[in-house]
């Protein structure tokens, strides 16, 4: 394999893993917010988890739109 694409391939990794971690904080602190208002526990599990998805893929859909953004402004 050549080194730019296994540097490229590690640099995805770290994003990635950044990614999960703040889409992990994300869905705490819904469930956090969730559970505060009295809800039961399926409810703070199933807000946790919308959140935490829907921050996942808006981090996944940030670089694809930065990339197309680029392309126009060239």
């Amino acid at each position: 394999m050549p080194e730019s694409t296994a540097r490229s391939a590690r640099t995805w990794q770290l994003w990635l893993a950044l990614y999960v971690a703040c889409s992990m904080v994300v869905g705490l602190f819904v469930s956090l917010l969730v559970l505060r208002s009295g809800m039961g526990p399926t409810d703070v599990v199933l807000a946790g988890g919308g959140g935490f998805a829907t921050s996942f893929a808006l981090c996944l859909a940030l670089p694809a739109a930065v990339r197309e953004l680029k392309r126009q402004s060239d």
